[in-house]
Parts: structure tokens; sequence; C-alpha cells
């Protein structure tokens, strides 16, 4: 019983600390990208999404020198559907989200990337050698250098609500409390995880159920907490960036960095089935945006979508351990 309070206690002090780093996050990115006379977006990719990725990336590698690449093929495109319909869903479920036309252009252009690269790996998983080799890996990291390089070099000063241009001291320590903000989320967000996990199983609830849910949306925590703090403060751009983001480095910094370490093998039909619904995410966050906002409306609609998404992998996982006869 007292074990079981230290458990909650420890899961109120994890939501809370990820609250609290997530809103300096937020404020110190908007810093950030007034300094460095780059748009919110740009900041979202270049270093909040880089940065909230950092546990997929270190699963992915960790993964793929045990041989394991699997769980990094299924925690990479897990992510990223939690980013699209979770992220976003529930931001424009809560608050709404507006993009401005430069947005839906780079939005629509990552998109387009995403689902060509997804696609390609359904079609090897599906028609091909279902493997993803060392050069396809070598091919992905190179992706994701050269649109950081573009990201980069694409310099666009936006409407900082009347935030004066920082000083150099103050950039520098904005650029202190980012990243140690960053750690703060990373850290709470697993540790938020892990308390809920422990919780589950006191509770008696099925492991499996436990993976699929609590598990899966534990690895886009941080982009779920970053990203409902940034839209709350009408920084849409840095929640966009952040979510869209975090699914091309994990398509291509993570899973790329994984293939070049050992080949990655595409099978059963819980990876096909994930593929899918990745595809799925990024045709409707591509119609949603079309307009210029996504709305409460379609916020639900994303929302229900991620649903049946855990609906279908549960249901094949069950079905894949059930003996064959």
């Amino acid at each position: 019983m007292i074990l079981m309070i230290e458990t909650w206690a420890f899961l109120a002090v994890s939501i809370f600390v990820l609250y609290k780093s997530s809103n300096i996050v937020v404020d110190k990115s908007v810093i950030l990208a007034r300094f460095f006379g780059i748009s919110q977006l740009a900041i979202g990719f270049l270093l909040i999404s880089v940065s909230t990725s950092l546990p997929e990336l270190a699963v992915g590698i960790s993964s793929s020198v045990a041989h394991e690449g699997g769980i990094m093929l299924g925690n990479v495109f897990g992510s990223n559907i939690a980013d699209i319909l979770l992220v976003l869903g529930l931001g424009a479920f809560l608050f709404g989200i507006r993009i401005s036309a430069t947005q839906r252009k780079e939005v629509g252009f990552i998109i387009m990337l995403t689902t060509a690269i997804s696609a390609y790996i359904l079609f090897t998983a599906v028609v091909s050698d279902p493997h993803l080799g060392r050069v396809e890996g070598a091919v992905l990291l190179g992706v994701f250098l050269a649109y950081s390089f573009y990201v980069m070099t694409k310099r666009k000063i936006e409407d900082m609500d009347g935030i004066a241009m920082p000083h150099k001291r103050e950039a520098l320590f904005a650029f202190m409390w980012f990243f140690a903000a960053v750690i703060g989320v990373i850290f709470s967000a697993g540790m938020a995880v892990d308390s809920a996990v422990l919780i589950a199983n006191d509770l008696g609830i099925a492991k499996s159920f436990i993976g699929a849910t609590i598990v899966a949306i534990g690895t886009s925590l941080p982009e779920l907490s970053v990203g409902l703090a940034a839209l709350k403060k009408r920084r849409y751009g840095l929640a966009i960036g952040d979510a869209i983001g975090s699914t091309i480095t994990n398509l291509t910094l993570v899973l790329g960095a994984g293939a070049v370490i050992y080949p990655i093998a595409l099978k059963t039909h819980v990876y096909i089935a994930t593929f899918i619904f990745a595809i799925i995410a990024n045709i409707l966050l591509y119609h949603f945006a079309q307009d210029g906002k996504i709305t409460k409306k379609e916020g639900a609609s994303m929302l229900a979508a991620y649903v049946l998404f855990i609906i279908v992998i549960f249901w094949l996982q069950a079905a894949e351990l059930l003996p064959t006869t």
C-alpha cells in the first residue's frame, strides 16, 4: 500500500516537472528563433524535434546493436503516428491550430517526404526484399542532413508579438535553459511512463494493453507536452515544427542510423498495419491543413483515428500470439 502511494506521488511529481519543463522549452525557443532570425517552425524542427527524439534514437541504436531492429521500427512508426494523430489531434481539439500560408508549404513538403519514405518501406516489406539495408540507411541519414541544412539556411523573421531582439548574453542563457528543460522533459516523461506501468501492473492490467497504450503514448510524451504548451501560448509554428519535425527525424536520423548499424527485417502484419496508419495520418494532416487551420472537430477525428490504430494493433498483436492449429 505504501509502495503504491509512493508510485502515485512519483507520477504526480513527474507530470509537474514535465509541465514546467515544457513551458520553459517553449519560452526559450521563441527567444532563440528571434535571435537567429528563423521561423518558429524551423526552431521546432532544428532544436525541439531533434531533442525530443533523443529517446527514440537511443532505443534505435541499442535495438540495432542487439540485432532487434523490429523494436526500433515499431517505435519509430508508432511515435510518428502518435505525433500527428495524438499530439496535433489533441492540440487541435483543445485549442485549435492555425497554419499560415508559409507553414502550409513547409508542412506539405515534409508530409510528402515522410509519406514517400513510408510508402517505400511498405512496398519493400510487401513486394520486395523485406529488409531495410545499410545503403537505405545511409540514404535516410543523407536526407536528414540535407533537410537540416535547408532549414538552417532559410532565414525568416516572424511576428514575435513584440519580443525585442535579444542580445548575445540573453540568447546564451536561453540556449542553456532550453537544453536543461529538454533534459527535464525527457527524464520526467520517462519517469511518468515507468510510474504508470507500475500502477497498471499493480492493478492487474494486461501487459499487451500496457504496451499498446501507456508505453506507445509514452514515447511521444515529450512531443505531446511541449506541443500542448506551445499551442496554449498560441505558438503554432513551434508545435507543428516539433510534431512533424519529429516524424522526419524518426524516419531519417533514427531509422537511418539503426539500418546502418544492422539491417532491419520488415515482417509481420503488425508492422504493415503500422506503415499504413502512418500514411493515413499524413493524409489526414495534409487534408486538414489546407484550410489554414485544424478545427476542434477535425482534431476529434484525428484522435478517433489514433484510437482505431491502437485497437487494430492490439488485435493484430493478440492474433499473432494465438496458437495455430
